[in-house]
């Protein structure tokens, strides 16, 4: 059964793909000198610069190892040399392949498509090169996770895809357009766990979310708004149209929806003092205490001022949405909602719009305001970016 939904995503991706490559920076956070690269299925042609030097079937292993900058190739029949950069460039729709970093030993991961290894003086760049919808797949997998509803996984693709071309070139300096930590987007290689994310990203391939002037949104999403998303000026101090406060009820009563902590009074109000705050020396104690009937972007304090985005920052709270309460014993209770930014798609509301039978243009139009769902193929040339590489 599993190999005949991978033929059929095959198929899908074969006559619907946008056909685009994107090179995804791998283990972009570790210092990698030595890797294993194990085929799992299909057929690579082994190339070191425009030299064809092999071929790499299901069953095959390399092993790459960095040596004074350069790319030490082997497999069990013997070297094959050293180069400067190495790839594997698939030759049948099928092929994946494996990587298992082995100085540092790290968790192995599947990939789809191709691979390029480079040599540097003290690291190896990992590269996968790996059709646009496939990268999403695996992009999916990662944020919203195997077991979402489809209507989710569309909305879903939309963002990422969106958020994809809009960062392009975050990179490119380093050979590679999107890194796969959350410094980009969280992405631990290819689909494997649920044939509908493959599905909902070919029902929505090339579509992306642009503004009312054609261009590329910011496409922010987090855990759970706690019943109201936040407006962008109130986290990152510039306001976008699309991006403004939601009354979100579809993410009360979900798992992420409350929070709470306990502290010390004495603690916040050295905290407050040591913030700028010197009027929290002198005003009456409950003045001290937070309240949010609606998300706030300051705490406000006898004329001073303090971002909320900073006060959860500084004590690592999952959201800036609290009220706080006396308790005995000098405590404070910390009650909070939601989970993460507030800025855009609240992913517990989404989907709990997705099991209430509302469509993926439903989910993304109720979180982003004036906004066009469309491809990206018919955005004008300067809402784009080079989607080539040298």
């Amino acid at each position: 059964m599993k190999r005949i939904l991978t033929i059929i995503w095959l198929i899908m991706i074969a006559l619907g793909s946008t056909a685009q490559v994107i090179r995804i920076g791998l283990y972009h956070n570790e210092v990698v000198e030595s890797v294993a690269v194990y085929a799992t299925s299909g057929e690579y042609e082994i190339k070191a610069g425009d030299r064809r030097i092999g071929t790499f079937r299901k069953g095959d292993i390399l092993f790459a190892t960095l040596k004074e900058g350069m790319i030490s190739l082997h497999d069990a029949g013997g070297v094959y040399g050293t180069f400067k950069s190495v790839e594997l460039s698939a030759l049948s729709l099928d092929a994946t392949f494996r990587l298992r970093p082995v100085a540092p030993a790290l968790e192995s991961q599947s990939y789809d498509d191709g691979l390029l290894l480079e040599g540097n003086d003290a690291y190896m760049t990992i590269i996968n090169q790996v059709d646009f919808d496939r990268y999403i797949a695996g992009v999916l997998e990662a944020e919203v996770g195997p077991n979402a509803q489809r209507e989710l996984y569309k909305a879903h693709a939309l963002l990422t895809r969106t958020y994809m071309l809009n960062h392009f070139d975050r990179h490119r300096d380093e050979g590679f357009s999107l890194c796969d930590g959350v410094h980009c987007q969280a992405y631990h290689g290819r689909a494997q766990y649920n044939p509908e994310i493959a599905e909902a990203v070919f029902e929505t391939s090339g579509e992306v979310v642009a503004d009312y002037h054609y261009k590329l949104i910011t496409a922010a999403y987090h855990a759970n708004s706690g019943g109201e998303t936040q407006r962008a000026s109130d986290v990152w101090l510039k306001d976008v149209d699309y991006l403004q406060a939601v009354l979100d009820p579809y993410s009360l009563h979900q798992p992420a929806a409350k929070w709470y902590d306990t502290i010390q009074y004495a603690a916040w109000k050295d905290y407050l003092v040591g913030r700028g705050m010197a009027s929290a020396k002198k005003v009456p104690e409950e003045l001290l205490y937070i309240q949010q009937r609606h998300r706030s972007k300051y705490f406000v304090l006898d004329g001073d001022t303090l971002m909320m985005t900073r006060i959860r920052e500084d004590w690592g709270w999952r959201s800036s949405f609290f009220n706080m309460f006396p308790e005995e014993g000098g405590k404070i209770v910390v009650w909070g909602k939601g989970y993460g930014h507030g800025v855009g798609l609240s992913q517990e509301g989404a989907m709990n719009m997705a099991s209430q039978d509302f469509s993926y243009k439903d989910i993304i139009k109720f979180y982003f305001f004036n906004i066009r769902i469309m491809y990206y193929d018919d955005l004008p040339d300067s809402s784009l970016p080079d989607l080539g590489y040298e």
